[in-house]
């Protein structure tokens, strides 16, 4: 008995809890380790597949410069005297910076015998290149005599090659060698690595070769004969960078070097072409890989440099091993207790066993003999537990066939989803019970529809089981089924009509169609009777006793048609969206029933209101148009006659709104319009009108100032005053502020002696009178106003005159840099036949506004390029460079580049000596149109200057996109550059500015040798004004300009 005690003692319990532990360390470390090795192998492929990847690239790269080199090679084996000017054209086209980037140049490298030295030589420098230029210093270097020379005759581009036209390459053995290579092989030859004598930094580069030879002339036999080869230079560290742009570089460190030629046996000892600032070292990951590049093997060695696994994954295979060490630990607590449980069960389990049998027997024989079908299911799984007899005759199964089945077996799928939903809902608390009516599948395959009531069996609290009760309903199923056949074709006509169909008796809402339910918005459960359906459609008690009272009297009249036809009944509901409808009710008395029909009238009155607003209001700010205007100015005109009062038309237009809507948007400046319109009802009274007569203008209409007119006069200056005053203030649009002010013209009226459109005229004379005056004010019309307006009518048809008459004539003012005459500004002058010259700012902001600026920016165009063409041909005159005043109009013009282009070609000028000024507000106006634009003219030479810089609006960032040459200084800063410390300060700033964007720096108005010392000590040497000279005629600027040069 002690042993036997002593072993009931022991947690033996515990022991298989021990066993799972054991299993479950071992198979978290297996894990963790299996999971750390596959993250490895993850890395290393996507690393291996990055290097890849960089390899591909650079060999495409490589093959589209033979690509290119076929092609030029091509166009020297059929011509081969071709011209030097044809091999720039053609290598202009090719765009090598856009599609080659990491080509130097691409050239042709002559083969020359050293007995025709001399005249190579001599021939080089006759050949022109593509812009015209004699090459008169092409001498072959380095001075060498030599049996044979191959020399690099054409190249491009020229900028940034300096010194390799004419260069012998005996010097760079590298380079000879791929030469003679190409010479002996006739196919594509690439150098050993040398430096490139043109570059400062990064000068490792490589050339590929193909040579070119002539082939024997029809009917000659013989070898084709050596002319030379073409080839680009490549600098290696442009190649690796381009590849690294476009993405196929990433967290890579790479050391490249050329191990001689591809078919040698013994690769030769590397020559370094490239290596990453994060030098190649010793890691766990690295991957080699070499390309054939002419010839040669390029060694391409490749080591990460950043993880190519995220953190996530990193700290994947600790996870996992932490995660199943957790799992152990909880399977192991959970095996021992459940040994434990089973042991105390077991025990238990003897002491009930006797009664369950018991308790079991009796619900039994209840059970088999129930008058319907009844199965208790286990609520988890779903599988069927016991069930009565007439469960099973009602599926036609046996009971030991349907303990192996689930009730989701023989369920309808389609009424599946319903059952589940109501059982979860009832396990889960919120139903104590659920009935519904559903589909069986009988063994045979039949259909049996049944009546499914289904209660929880609850042991211990938790609903483990639950208890279904059914009864065969299939007969009362096929008998509805037959009635809705003979109903459906009527309800699809009913409820595919375009109105709203119900039908009322005694009160109930017995059917309705879905066109009503789509008008009211409420349904048969939300609306079931009348009386419900009035309370929510018309919430408001004494509207909805109207309208029911309307309703009712038709209804009683349409019991006395023989037809029984309810008349229409137009009311407004309120439909369950809070959206009120307009509806039309009409219908038929039906025996002890009605049918109502509803139309929904709200789309129709709403485009009608919508066609009334939209004709007399402006639909931007809700201010009456100039339709209505109109209107009321003519009632105000009649009024003022019969009371014999005076009134006044104010017309308001905005300052400078025309800079915002550009600079800022047009939805910037509908924005603002809005709140100028709402600032301005703030400010005109109720029964006085305030309307937009379009654009940025308003018109005010004042009616009863008084029986005085000076008396109305000074009450419409108190009105036009409170009106600019309110402008003034700031506008605050999405947290920025934006200032405005008004111009304001005041016509005066009495009676009916002015018609409407002659008061407005008047009063928009009078504003235009305030913007001359310095906008942001008020004028009265004035009779002189009209002298005025006939004389600028008079003075633009003398300039359509002048411009067919050839009156206009370009003045030239001198540039200065470091006190050399370098160029000029061209200046048009008009000479009246009358009025002598008249002043630009008299006839250029009316040549703007009427249009005739495209006409005169064009003449001075090409009366500029004819003059540069003129001045070629001098040696002093021809170096200098004219600068040409755009305007906006002028410049967004579709056809001003071809403009351009055309001048420059109808003269000869050379498009290098043409610079175009632009001022700061043209260039934010469409930037990518404007810097398209400026690129394509740059390619062709011209040049362009920032005008009058620091008076507008500029971003650095289009600063930086812009191709300008250069920055003008706005002589209003130097004006006071002495004696105002800001004009000072911004006058350095933008010479510093410029400076560093690598652009000129040109101040204008310089009139005293004090302001041009002070410009000159701060960095700014180029400068234009009346210091030296005022703008001269031309012959005088040439005089001017020889003189400055001693000649």
């Amino acid at each position: 008995m002690p042993t036997s005690h002593a072993q009931r003692s022991f947690p033996w319990h515990w022991l298989p809890g021990a066993a799972v532990a054991l299993a479950g360390c071992a198979a978290s470390y297996a894990l963790y380790h299996q999971q750390q090795s596959s993250m490895q192998a993850i890395a290393r492929v996507r690393f291996e597949q990055e290097a890849r990847l960089f390899a591909e690239t650079l060999q495409r790269r490589m093959e589209s410069h033979a690509d290119l080199l076929q092609g030029m090679r091509g166009l020297l084996t059929v011509n081969p005297q071709l011209r030097r000017a044809d091999f720039e054209r053609v290598a202009r086209e090719l765009d090598l910076r856009h599609y080659h980037p990491g080509v130097k140049n691409i050239n042709f490298t002559r083969y020359v015998p050293g007995p025709r030295r001399a005249a190579f030589e001599e021939q080089a420098r006759s050949d022109p290149h593509l812009d015209g230029d004699l090459p008169r210093d092409f001498a072959i270097h380095p001075q060498a005599v030599l049996p044979d020379y191959f020399v690099v005759d054409y190249l491009w581009p020229q900028g940034g090659n300096s010194g390799v036209q004419g260069l012998e390459i005996h010097s760079q053995p590298a380079n000879l060698e791929a030469m003679r290579r190409a010479r002996d092989t006739g196919g594509l030859v690439a150098s050993a690595p040398f430096e490139l004598h043109q570059e400062t930094e990064h000068r490792t580069g490589v050339i590929i070769r193909m040579p070119v030879f002539a082939e024997p002339a029809a009917g000659q036999a013989g070898p084709a004969r050596f002319l030379g080869a073409v080839g680009v230079s490549l600098r290696i560290y442009d190649i690796v960078h381009a590849v690294r742009t476009a993405g196929n570089m990433q967290g890579l460190a790479l050391r490249m070097a050329d191990v001689g030629p591809f078919n040698s046996e013994e690769p030769a000892p590397p020559q370094s072409l490239f290596e990453s600032e994060t030098r190649v070292g010793t890691s766990a990951m690295e991957y080699e890989q070499s390309v054939r590049v002419g010839g040669r093997r390029w060694s391409l060695q490749f080591q990460p440099v950043v993880p190519f696994l995220s953190p996530q994954e990193s700290r994947l295979p600790w996870l996992l091993g932490s995660g199943g060490l957790l799992v152990t630990a909880l399977l192991t607590a959970l095996v021992s207790m459940l040994v434990l449980r089973r042991s105390q069960a077991l025990d238990h389990a003897k002491e009930t066993d006797t009664a369950l049998r018991e308790s079991e027997a009796r619900l039994r024989a209840v059970f088999n003999q129930a008058a319907v079908g009844i199965a208790q299911t286990d609520s988890r799984t779903g599988r069927l537990v016991r069930m009565n007899q007439k469960f099973c005759d009602l599926l036609g199964y046996s009971a030991q066939e349907l303990q192996q089945m689930r009730f989701q077996d023989f369920s309808e799928p389609s009424d599946l989803a319903a059952d589940l939903e109501q059982l979860q809902r009832m396990l889960a608390g919120e139903l104590s019970e659920y009935r519904m009516e559903k589909r069986y599948r009988r063994k045979d395959g039949s259909e049996v529809w049944v009546d499914l009531m289904v209660s929880p069996l609850r042991l211990e609290g938790q609903p483990e089981h639950h208890l279904a009760v059914v009864q065969d309903i299939s007969k009362r199923k096929h008998m509805e089924q037959v009635l809705r056949q003979s109903e459906e074709p009527l309800r699809n006509i009913l409820n595919h009509m375009p109105v709203g169909v119900n039908q009322v008796q005694d009160g109930k809402i017995v059917f309705r169609n879905d066109r009503h339910v789509q008008i009211c918005g409420y349904d048969i459960r939300e609306a079931p009777d009348v009386d419900t359906w009035w309370r929510l459609v018309m919430p408001d008690a004494h509207q909805r006793e109207h309208a029911r009272e309307a309703w009712h009297a038709a209804c009683t009249a349409a019991l006395k048609n023989p037809d029984g036809a309810i008349r229409t009944v137009e009311c407004v509901i309120t439909a369950k969206s809070g959206v009120r409808r307009a509806v039309e009710l009409s219908g038929m008395i039906l025996g002890d029933s009605h049918i109502v029909t509803m139309v929904d009238q709200s789309q129709r009155k709403a485009a009608e209101e919508e066609v009334r607003y939209l004709a007399y209001n402006d639909p931007l700010t809700g201010l009456p148009n100039r339709r209505l205007l109109l209107d009321r100015l003519e009632q105000a005109l009649a009024m003022s006659a019969r009371h014999q009062l005076c009134g006044a038309v104010m017309m308001l237009d905005l300052d400078n709104f025309k800079t915002i809507n550009e600079t800022q948007g047009p939805d910037m400046g509908d924005r603002l319009l809005r709140e100028v319109a709402r600032r301005l009802r703030d400010c005109v009274p109720e029964d006085e009108t305030l309307a937009r007569h379009g654009g940025d203008e308003f018109v005010v209409v004042l009616k009863d100032l008084g029986a005085d007119p000076q008396e109305a006069a000074n009450r419409a200056e108190e009105m036009g005053q409170t009106i600019l005053a309110a402008i003034r203030a700031p506008f605050d649009i999405d947290g920025q502020q934006h200032h405005t002010a008004l111009s304001v013209g005041i016509a005066i009226f009495r009676g009916v002696r002015e018609s409407a459109d002659e008061l407005l005229k008047r009063s928009d004379l009078a504003m235009y009178e305030a913007k001359a005056a310095g906008r942001d004010t008020l004028r009265f019309f004035d009779p002189q106003m009209q002298a005025a307006v006939s004389e600028r009518a008079a003075l633009e048809a003398d300039l359509r005159a002048g411009l067919d008459a050839g009156q206009l004539e370009l003045f030239y003012q001198p540039k200065v840099d470091q006190g050399r005459i370098t160029g000029a500004e061209a200046l048009v002058r008009w000479r009246h036949p009358d009025r002598g010259f008249i002043s630009p700012a008299e006839f250029i902001p009316l040549a703007e506004e009427s249009g005739l600026i495209l006409r005169v920016g064009e003449w001075v165009m090409r009366s500029a390029c004819a003059q540069l063409a003129q001045w070629s041909a001098h040696p002093v005159l021809g170096e200098l460079t004219v600068a040409v005043n755009v305007s906006p109009r002028q410049f967004h013009e579709g056809s001003f580049v071809p403009q351009v282009l055309e001048a420059l070609a109808a003269s000869g000028a050379d498009a290098r000596r043409l610079r175009l000024e632009l001022t700061e507000g043209m260039l934010l106006q469409d930037v990518e149109d404007t810097i398209a634009k400026m690129v394509q003219l740059r390619g062709y030479g011209v040049g362009f200057s920032l005008d009058d810089f620091g008076t507008g609006y500029s971003s650095l960032a289009y600063l930086k996109r812009l191709p300008l040459h250069e920055l003008k200084i706005d002589k209003s800063f130097v004006r006071d550059v002495l004696t105002d410390p800001n004009d000072a300060v911004i006058a350095r700033t933008i010479v510093a500015l410029g400076t560093s964007l690598g652009l000129r720096v040109v101040a204008e108005g310089v009139e005293t040798e004090a302001q041009r010392a002070f410009l000159e000590r701060n960095g700014c040497h180029a400068w234009q004004g009346y210091l030296l000279s005022p703008p001269l005629q031309a012959a005088a600027f040439e005089a001017l300009v020889l003189k400055r040069a001693g000649v």
